[in-house]
């Protein structure tokens, strides 16, 4: 097999990708996985950030555009060209996440509830993979295998909750793995061999986590690089009858 035939996520040709939330640690390095291994491929990976947009990257098949995840206009610009570039899509990997940003942070107890902090965590976690859903699913191709994937996380298992707390961001990822439920459900009657499920990277060495991993062992906290690598791994062990399912990064189910 050439270089450009080399499989990657499973498919043994080069692919069309999208990738969200390119800037943050496991998006960078899925990015950087798949446009190494498949240097036919094309991979577009988004932020919001524009001058990370302007950079140019490392590899010549990656294209940065930008990108609100949680603006329906800026998702449907992004359609727009992505359109007008591509026949179709193959592969789309929602990598965006919010756990805290400033004051913004998990809750311990309900007494810290506040709306307008669980709207800001449901914008980006739930409302924006719900956006993503709708305007990227529809670009994947119909007859050939495609995959839609989104970062969840385990603390977003309802069946596996056993120590409480971390409202918003446990809710709000328990209610993105519904959104994929239902994607995956409705997608059967046109995309037959889409795979849409969500995925848990692991307890990965990035900003989203740093402030939550002083106890957690070394051999249990992945670099992104490795992150990216159990991923597409699993990815590439999927097929069609895995669809609306919940999977971690080293292949397991995890229950809803």
């Amino acid at each position: 097999m050439t270089a450009e035939t080399k499989c990657i996520l499973g498919f043994k040709r080069p692919i069309n990708t999208l990738l969200i939330g390119g800037k943050g640690g496991v998006g960078e390095s899925l990015a950087q996985l798949i446009a190494t291994e498949c240097p036919a491929s094309v991979v577009v990976t988004t932020s919001r950030d524009a001058a990370w947009v302007d950079e140019a990257p490392e590899q010549d098949n990656v294209i940065r555009m930008q990108l609100d995840l949680t603006d329906d206009q800026s998702c449907a610009r992004l359609a727009d060209v992505l359109t007008a570039r591509f026949d179709n899509l193959d592969c789309i990997i929602n990598c965006s996440g919010l756990l805290h940003d400033g004051p913004l942070g998990p809750e311990r107890t309900w007494r810290h509830l506040d709306p307008a902090s669980m709207e800001r965590v449901f914008k980006v976690n739930t409302f924006g993979v719900a956006l993503a859903i709708k305007h990227y699913l529809p670009l994947l191709a119909k007859r050939e295998r495609t995959v839609f994937a989104s970062l969840s996380a385990r603390v977003g298992s309802i069946s596996d909750n056993r120590l409480g707390g971390w409202y918003s961001y446990r809710a709000s990822k328990a209610a993105q793995n519904m959104l994929l439920k239902c994607a995956a459900i409705e997608a059967k009657r046109l995309w037959r061999h889409l795979i849409c499920v969500a995925l848990h990277p692991g307890t990965v060495d990035t900003h989203l986590s740093s402030p939550f991993t002083s106890r957690t062992p070394p051999e249990k906290l992945f670099s992104p690089g490795q992150s990216a690598r159990y991923l597409a791994e699993v990815i590439g062990n999927l097929d069609a009858e895995h669809t609306g399912g919940f999977y971690a990064w080293d292949g397991t189910e995890i229950g809803f």
